[in-house]
């Protein structure tokens, strides 16, 4: 049987709300079926007839009896109509599309794997009659017929599911509740023709092939100019109704892949560390018997790399203008003979810092949002330097490095954008082989889709800062963040590989399916990282005429999130 729930090019893409249970919304109208709440509230005291009865004798009751509920959805009152004739004036409808697509685009996460079997084609017609209309569209929308049915029965198939698994669907509000409340026949336009009544899935699957051909009063022309393009937008409407799944569906595919490629970045930076071999084509990535859990083994990495951590702080009421940038830097072969100690911090004393005050805008202090501290590096000496000859400093420690370089920054995109108003393309940078971004390796160690600040991260990792907010103190707590992560992950990763167990980190997803849904995978323990992933920017012709160059500096700058600048 077709499990597709509409012809009309349907899409059964996934959504992420949850919405919470309501009663059927009874409002005024002019068909048979609603009731004022006002009324209802009045003869439910009275009445004891079950809600879906009482859609039709006018005497709601509210009660959430399941058996009751599946009973009702069979015995709907008889439309009265023969196959073509008009729906009443003003019926609420929803499109099957809707109906088919609702627990995909619009049940949460929570709630989608219980209440799939409930909007497949057997589901949504077991214990239920539906009353089946049918609209022909202008051919620019689509070619074949809409199907729809009336509103009230779709609502009492969220309150029947809701009953037997006491949850808490419903339509939804603001601009997605104006999809499950269609009305027709604005200005004369076509409203939709009464196709049937299915009792099941077979009869369904059969008046879907028994829709008449179009009458003269069908076509949309007939109506006027106003009537015409409402009812071209509501039947757009339905048409695009996919799209909003498609696009977090699409959002989803996006997000996983920014987090399998955080974690084989943190697995390269292991391996620049020496925490991790590099792992030969088709060969497996095995821990040496001798390590200490707690003291992973420092391996010679492939060559050595110079790690360089830049903050800048630009003054609030004029971000063009820096007021401060900070330096810190770790050359691999410095710690190369050197265990790391608990989470990396025997390597701290390896890291040398720089903290520079643009002399010109000395004068500028932040406080309405952050308090500066420019005054107070712990790392070593503050020196003040024009903002004109900063750039051949930061040439000098990471263009003329001895070794390759790994750019770390903690939310990169800002960093990024502040180096050009100094003018400083890192991109110019012919040996940077990547840019680390800490804030996506703290997310991908304790699995969290929650941007932290540097401070978060430090507490993290058991870090005592002070003075945060100076550049110089921020570019050294940067680094540190970056080693504590590479290290704490490799040894958990350790203790699992040897079977001793790994306590799981906050928010941590405990099931494997899930973990590899949403990206929380980077190739296994026999895994490296892979080659270092280098931004397009670095390729580009910067000798380029100067309107050319401002173009893609820009790109550069506006790049640094999730899935762009790095990978």
């Amino acid at each position: 049987m077709n499990d597709n729930y509409d012809d009309d090019n349907s899409d059964d893409s996934t959504g992420g709300v949850i919405f919470k249970i309501s009663n059927l919304d009874f409002k005024e109208s002019t068909t048979q079926h609603r009731l004022s709440l006002e009324v209802a509230s009045e003869r439910i005291k009275h009445d004891k007839t079950s809600k879906a009865r009482a859609l039709v004798a006018d005497t709601p009751d509210f009660r959430h009896d399941p058996e009751k509920l599946e009973k009702e959805g069979l015995t709907w009152k008889e439309t009265g109509l023969q196959r073509g004739d008009l729906s009443e004036e003003g019926m609420e409808f929803v499109s099957w599309k809707m109906v088919r697509g609702y627990g995909k685009m619009f049940v949460g996460k929570t709630n989608r794997e219980r209440t799939k079997d409930n909007f497949t084609v057997e589901g949504l017609h077991k214990n239920r009659i539906w009353d089946i209309y049918y609209l022909h569209q202008p051919k620019e929308i689509h070619p074949n017929p809409g199907l729809f049915v009336p509103t009230y029965q779709f609502q009492h198939l969220l309150a029947t599911i809701n009953a037997r698994l006491n949850i808490m669907l419903e339509i939804p509000r603001r601009t997605d509740e104006a999809k499950f409340k269609l009305v027709f026949g604005d200005g004369n336009t076509p409203r939709p023709r009464f196709l049937g009544r299915s009792l099941s899935a077979d009869r369904f699957e059969t008046l879907r092939g028994l829709v008449p051909r179009p009458k003269p009063e069908d076509d949309l022309t007939h109506g006027t100019e106003e009537g015409q393009a409402e009812l071209l937008r509501v039947l757009k409407m339905i048409a695009n109704s996919h799209l909003k799944g498609d696009k977090s569906k699409k959002n989803a595919q996006k997000r996983s892949e920014a987090h399998r490629q955080w974690g084989r970045a943190l697995k390269r930076t292991q391996r620049y560390l020496g925490l991790r071999e590099r792992t030969a084509a088709g060969a497996t990535a095995q821990p040496p018997k001798n390590i200490e859990v707690s003291e992973p083994l420092t391996v010679t990495p492939d060559s050595p790399v110079r790690f360089v951590a830049i903050d800048l702080e630009a003054w609030e009421r004029n971000q063009d203008k820096i007021t401060e940038v900070g330096i810190a830097i770790l050359d691999t072969p410095d710690i190369r003979d050197m265990a790391p100690g608990w989470n990396g911090e025997n390597w701290r004393d390896a890291i040398k810092a720089r903290h520079i005050l643009v002399a010109e805008n000395m004068d500028l202090k932040n406080g309405r949002y952050v308090k500066s501290c420019p005054e107070r590096f712990d790392f070593g000496q503050s020196e003040f330097v024009w903002g004109k000859d900063i750039p051949q400093i930061l040439k000098f420690l990471v263009n003329d490095s001895p070794h390759q370089v790994v750019l770390v920054f903690h939310e990169s995109a800002a960093d990024i954008k502040f180096l050009q108003t100094i003018n400083y393309n890192i991109y110019e940078a012919n040996n940077v082989l990547e840019i680390v971004d800490t804030k996506d390796l703290y997310q991908y160690v304790i699995r969290s889709p929650n941007q932290p600040s540097l401070d978060t991260v430090c507490e993290y990792l058991g870090i005592q800062t002070r003075n945060l907010h100076n550049a110089g103190n921020d570019a050294v707590y940067t680094l540190q963040a970056m080693v504590g992560l590479a290290v704490k992950q490799r040894q958990e990763s350790l203790r699992r590989a040897r079977g001793k167990g790994a306590q799981a980190p906050q928010h941590h997803i405990p099931v494997a399916e899930m973990a590899e849904k949403e990206g929380w995978t980077s190739g296994g323990e026999d895994s490296d990282g892979g080659e270092a992933v280098r931004s397009p920017l670095f390729e580009a012709d910067w000798a380029k005429p100067e309107p050319e160059l401002e173009s893609v500096a820009s790109q550069a700058g506006q790049a640094g999130q999730a899935g762009v600048i790095d990978w």
